[in-house]
């Protein structure tokens, strides 16, 4: 029998002492974990006791895991807001706690209600949504290099069809002609390009819904904030809300927006943005719920039909359906039918500005409702998905009913069809590759991974990764194009990305560093530093360094952004400055 030396006596002791610490410590570091609460087998219907708790769980382990400073949470059920928490603190430097009072940015969720003021106008008989724009704004202008542009109407401006750019050509902090900017910011627009046709495909547009600002405020009489305020806001109860910071009674009372840097959360700066109908909205979790509740009750408030049933439910329907452009837009409110049980129609819209995220996502004809705000623009990202599962959860809990996953068959597709998808794509403003494993596997790169592309069928696919699960993410290819659909959420209209095109050897000549400057100049601008950034060809590909822009030329002269935020926008060259102009930025050569 071997003994144990002095060596051995010690190295075991100190293992014995370690494991002895790890045990003792294991009772606490499980009570630190919010596990999710165990899933009954069966809910009687209207008990939603495991929603909230689950609710309860899910926000606790978002605030711990992304480090949010607050969040504010309700859930609806008709009328009654059963569920309703806020947590965290509305200003880190000045230790605010977030409550009831507190006010949010809501960004784009603004767009919601300029949209039904703009359908407020056609229950009077005041506009036609099929006119063109020019008329109801007659001086109204806008650029193309498109052979066939369209006509540009309030219905196509509503369903992010109407070929707008993202955005107009001020910057958003420049208040110098006051109430007057809805006018000059729609009349910048006359320096800006059409991205795509009218009606041709789905992209978001900030300067559409500004747009219809402007007709509001010409047929109202009264600048649109001030309008917006008396005649929507106040009547739907909604009194602690506005669309400018004035009329909050309490500014201490507005949620600083942060941003992480290096895991901290940073402030943004807070103000006004000039772009009032599609992103400066403010309000509170108790206002927002009587929008909910507006929505639930057909467009009556107390008796009073604000918008009339049949009006509403048009803003739910699709405009404009076709497989190669999946987006699903009503009239200011995105729906889907394929995540409920009976194809249950649930609308929601998402809204982000200056740090603080938002949602709210309601089943109308079950009265059933989420409403989700944060300061932190992190919470963007995550939202989504929690909104759309907990409606799922609330489904069930009222009905009985929810969809059971299906089995997915494994299609058997021949490699010459396989072949011919690949190639380069640009997805969500990245460069994806798709190319072919053995003969049979199809393998897309994005994000830094490898995931793998299950078919279904010749031309559908399911995307995969061996390890990390991204949720619930389909591809479908077509001619000269994929479609990415993120959890029938939100959907990526990814074009095949041409590293043989005929003019990107022209541009090689101006390729190198330039300056971004403000186009325009504004009183309230502060001191101007120019960004450096990069025009270059990296594997035959076209970029800019800054936000990445993937870059497709047209031209000698015109370079077009593929897909992302900014998805057909024009970048034009002056052959006589070298200057390359894009919306409110001019980029300059360095050497200049």
């Amino acid at each position: 029998m071997k003994l144990l030396n002095k060596k051995n006596i010690i190295v075991t002791s100190v293992i014995v002492i370690i494991l002895s610490v790890i045990l003792s410590m294991i009772p606490y570091a499980v009570s630190l974990i919010p596990y999710s609460p165990s899933e009954p087998k069966k809910t009687a219907e209207g008990d939603f006791a495991y929603v909230s708790e689950y609710t309860s769980n899910e926000i606790d382990k978002m605030m711990k895991k992304h480090n949010l400073p607050s969040i504010a949470v309700s859930l609806l059920n008709g009328d009654d807001v059963f569920y309703q928490q806020i947590k965290g603190l509305s200003n880190i430097e000045e230790g605010i706690l977030a409550d009831n009072e507190t006010v949010y940015k809501v960004g784009s969720i603004a767009k919601l209600f300029t949209a039904v003021e703009t359908m407020r106008l056609y229950d009077e008989g005041l506009i036609d949504l099929d006119a063109p724009i020019t008329t109801y704004i007659p001086d109204f202008s806008i650029k193309s290099c498109l052979n066939d542009s369209g006509v540009i109407t309030i219905r196509n401006i509503l369903a992010h069809r109407s070929g707008l750019p993202r955005n107009g050509n001020i910057p958003l902090w420049a208040w110098d002609n006051g109430t007057l900017i809805l006018r000059d910011l729609v009349a910048s627009l006359e320096e800006s390009y059409l991205a795509f046709p009218a009606d041709c495909k789905f992209k978001y547009s900030n300067i559409g819904f500004n747009i219809l600002a402007r007709i509001i405020e010409l047929k109202r009489g009264e600048w649109f904030a001030n309008y917006m305020r008396d005649s929507f806001l106040r009547p739907l109860g909604m009194n602690s809300s506005g669309f400018i910071s004035t009329d909050i009674v309490s500014t201490d009372k507005i949620a600083v927006g942060y941003f992480k840097e290096k895991k901290e959360n940073i402030a943004y700066q807070q103000y006004d943005i000039i772009t009032l109908a599609s992103g400066n909205l403010y309000s509170t979790l108790d206002d927002m719920n009587e929008f909910a509740k507006f929505i639930f009750n057909k467009g009556n408030v107390d008796g009073v039909q604000l918008l009339n049933e049949s009006t509403l439910s048009m803003m739910f329907e699709s405009h404009y359906p076709k497989p190669t452009d999946p987006q699903k837009v009503g009239m200011g409110f995105f729906y889907d039918r394929t995540r409920l049980p009976n194809n249950e129609l649930a609308v929601f819209h998402a809204g982000i500005n200056q740090g603080t995220a938002s949602i709210i996502a309601l089943i109308p004809e079950e009265q059933l409702g989420v409403v989700m705000f944060s300061n932190s623009d992190e919470f963007e990202s995550i939202s989504k998905f929690l909104a759309v599962e907990l409606l799922e959860l609330l489904y069930e809990a009222k009905t009985g009913l929810r969809n059971e996953e299906s089995k997915i068959d494994v299609a058997d597709v021949s490699s010459s069809i396989l072949e011919s998808y690949v190639g380069y794509y640009v997805v969500e403003g990245e460069i994806a590759e798709v190319s072919l494993v053995m003969d049979k596997l199809l393998i897309i790169n994005f994000w830094g991974f490898d995931l793998n592309l299950i078919p279904v069928d010749d031309s559908s696919f399911i995307v995969k990764h061996w390890l990390v699960d991204f949720g619930d993410i389909y591809v479908k290819f077509y001619q000269d194009s994929l479609i990415v659909n993120f959890g029938h959420v939100h959907y990526s209209n990814s074009p095949r990305y041409n590293r043989s095109n005929e003019f990107i050897s022209e541009w090689v000549p101006f390729l190198g560093e330039y300056k971004m400057w403000l186009r325009h100049f504004s009183i309230y601008t502060e001191e101007e530093i120019p960004s450096s950034i990069d025009l270059k060809i990296v594997d035959g590909i076209l970029k800019f360094s800054w936000n990445n822009f993937i870059l497709k030329p047209i031209s000698s002269s015109e370079l077009i952004i593929e897909n992302g935020p900014f998805d057909g926008e024009t970048m034009f060259r002056d052959s006589n400055t070298g200057y390359i102009y894009w919306q409110t930025v001019v980029f300059k050569p360095a050497e200049n």
